[in-house]
């Protein structure tokens, strides 16, 4: 089993969170995780957006905020994306 990289690990996120997932994606992004906080982090704050998609009791998000998060999210990832794993 090889290791993943924290690319490879951030491209299969939606499929890990599946419960469905393969055994065997889910141990290796596990192991990856296990050595990586920026991939945890990233983990953490998908399954925290599912949990706040999923409640019964969500209100609409104002469009200024939902700009402003858009755009924070934006520059977030493009923060993310240059720095070396």
């Amino acid at each position: 089993m090889s290791k993943l990289s924290c690319q490879e690990v951030l491209e299969q996120l939606w499929e890990y969170l599946d419960e469905d997932a393969r055994q065997e994606l889910r141990s290796q992004i596990n192991e990856h995780l296990g050595g990586c906080r920026h991939c945890q982090v990233e983990v953490d704050s998908l399954r925290q957006i599912v949990r706040l998609y999923r409640a019964d009791d969500c209100g609409a998000v104002p469009v200024q905020l939902s700009e402003r998060l858009r755009i924070a999210l934006g520059v977030a990832y493009r923060e993310s994306s240059n720095k070396p794993d």
